[in-house]
């Protein structure tokens, strides 16, 4: 079932007559007994000509900060302020198959919400100015697409921990082809064995584990890790017992989580953890192949710590 942004009595999700923007996010609600959530932000395929396209910002020198008006004053330097806007082409179609195999693997339906402005015109993985630059309509509909996860963390807070997966795609380094799993842990930290979980957006996760005996390291790309349970579905992964490190990779490139895994996941505190995924496009353009696959990994890595009643 999908619903987008109307009233639900069973997690007091809500909105008004006023709230126009509305129908640019869609909100598949879970099981009341569920502790997961998933999110696809650049999965969205509406272009209003009404919304101006998102462009590079000017870059401050002084500051070393971006302006993301489009009439900014300044220099727009190469390399700086960039603004992505191609869409990871069906990332929350893959979502919701995943959703779906997690529904029957765990008898527990996760929320889902998807993002449906495309990326050109908004970006819900960055902070509101560069997100929506400034537009009216992209502003208020970055608001309700964080305005509902919002509204889904405080329900599932209030009974545990839990996990938000934040799932994406790319097309930037096909030539590793693998599925990148991000924790909030940078690269070049992974690659020099030298990161923590003060780090990380599995903080309280990490907590969890340290007192069942398992160590962080084992928990991001060890024996215990999710990149294990992709891993043996079939999947190239990194971070994994396989690919410990990108480097081990052809080019190496690695995506470490966003802005959303930082915001939402447990990085400053709380019990909800969030990991970003992306994916090649090949998995995405076979969700009913490897949707269920992935939705099986992560249904086994939710049953083992995050158990719910």
């Amino acid at each position: 079932m999908k619903l987008i942004f109307l009233l639900l009595p069973a997690i007091a999700l809500s909105c008004t007559s006023r709230d126009k923007y509305f129908k640019f996010v869609d909100y598949y609600p879970g099981s009341q007994d569920t502790n997961v959530i998933l999110t696809a932000p650049h999965d969205g395929w509406i272009k209003l000509d009404s919304i101006p396209d998102r462009r590079q910002g000017c870059y401050d020198n002084v500051t070393k900060t971006c302006n993301w008006r489009h009439d900014c004053p300044g220099e727009r330097v190469t390399g700086k302020c960039n603004a992505v806007t191609n869409s990871d082409l069906h990332s929350s179609i893959l979502a919701k198959q995943m959703r779906k195999t997690i529904s029957e693997k765990t008898g527990k339906t996760p929320h889902l919400v998807v993002s449906r402005l495309h990326r050109s015109k908004l970006d819900p993985n960055r902070f509101k100015d560069d997100a929506a630059q400034y537009n009216s309509v992209s502003d208020r509909a970055y608001d309700t697409f964080h305005g509902i996860i919002k509204r889904v963390h405080n329900i599932l807070a209030a009974r545990g921990p839990a996990v938000h997966f934040d799932i994406h795609g790319y097309v930037t380094h096909a030539t590793d082809n693998w599925t990148e799993i991000g924790y909030n842990i940078q690269r070049s930290r992974l690659n020099a064995d030298n990161f923590t979980e003060e780090e990380s957006s599995l903080r309280a996760l990490a907590a969890r584990a340290a007192a069942r005996g398992i160590q962080f390291d084992d928990l991001v790309r060890g024996e215990n890790s999710l990149g294990k349970l992709v891993q043996d579905e079939g999947f190239r992964v990194v971070p994994s017992p396989e690919y410990s490190r990108p480097e081990m990779g052809t080019e190496g490139k690695y995506f470490r989580g966003g802005y959303i895994t930082r915001k939402w996941g447990s990085l400053n505190g709380g019990e909800i953890d969030c990991v970003q995924i992306e994916f090649p496009q090949w998995i995405r353009d076979d969700t009913e192949f490897y949707g269920p696959k992935l939705g099986s990994a992560m249904a086994t890595w939710i049953q083992k710590y995050y158990p719910s009643d």
